[in-house]
């Protein structure tokens, strides 16, 4: 849901900066490790166990690395957790729900009172 929202991409909260930033660096770290020799290293332990230690806001401490190697982060999983829950909380506040759970319209209608 957070990560790369073309519908934000002029809104500055939604760029390359702060929260989201950290995320997408975390999506890498999680899901895109590559080894020395440049090819993808495929660890569901690694997966699950990162996912596991964010959902539980471990202060463990974990290093993100930009793509292109120029950004380095040292944040724990507790950041990224918060990191999280405050881009999902902007996300939702601009988001509209689902038809399903939108409320009928008042007034008239077809019912026939």
């Amino acid at each position: 849901f957070i990560n790369e929202r073309p519908e934000f991409g002029v809104d500055s909260r939604w760029s390359e900066t702060g929260d989201n930033y950290v995320l997408k660096l975390f999506r890498d770290f999680v899901f895109h490790q590559a080894g020395g020799n440049g090819r993808p290293v495929m660890d569901l332990g690694h997966v699950v166990t990162a996912l596991n230690k964010l959902d539980a806001a471990d202060e463990e401490k974990i290093v993100l690395v930009s793509r292109d190697g120029r950004n380095v982060l040292v944040v724990s999983y507790a950041d990224v957790a918060r990191c999280l829950e405050n881009a999902y909380g902007e996300l939702c506040d601009g988001s509209v729900p689902p038809a399903s759970m939108r409320a009928p319209p008042m007034g008239g209608g077809s019912r026939g009172y």
